[in-house]
């Protein structure tokens, strides 16, 4: 299965570190990043918008309704286009959220010993596998694309979410 992924690269899976509430720092999480003047990043003001924007999400819903009633998968060659969005409609199906430095996703139940995270860079884009055990129970797994320009990722995992930022 790895080796689907890998598309035969040599590139392995690095671990990333996972945080809890006691080993995490609350001023990070304390800090609220705004984009105010010439500093702004287009990307990072675009991201925004459509946080901001909700009249937009019930448009898209509306619209993949009707793709969907018709039977046609709805946008799914744009994710190959755009991976952005493919993490987008991962992340919303997980029924997390995605910000403009990273994504929290809500793993209620879970323990942090449960919780692996590993990341993938190869040639064609990066990669984020989030791996819950659970006893009893098959692993659950995802594998989100991230977006190339992503520095170093950074794991918390505080009051049963998972926060990832980059």
């Amino acid at each position: 299965m790895e080796a689907a992924h890998n598309r035969g690269t040599m590139s392995t899976w690095e671990t990333v570190h996972l945080e809890t509430e006691s080993t995490a720092e609350r001023s990070e999480e304390s800090k609220d990043v705004k984009t105010l003047g010439l500093d702004a990043v287009p990307e990072q003001l675009h991201a925004e918008f459509h946080v901001e924007a909700g009249h937009l999400s019930e448009v898209q819903m509306n619209h993949q309704r009707v793709l969907v009633a018709s039977g046609m998968i709805p946008e799914s060659h744009l994710s190959e286009i755009e991976p952005e969005r493919r993490l987008a409609w991962m992340v919303d199906q997980l029924h997390g959220t995605v910000n403009p430095d990273g994504l929290t996703i809500p793993l209620h139940g879970a323990d942090d010993s449960d919780i692996q995270i590993s990341t993938l860079n190869d040639e064609a884009q990066r990669q984020l596998r989030i791996t819950v055990k659970e006893t009893g129970h098959d692993d659950f797994l995802r594998i989100l694309p991230i977006p190339a320009e992503a520095g170093d990722i950074r794991a918390h995992f505080i009051n049963g979410r998972l926060h990832l930022r980059w």
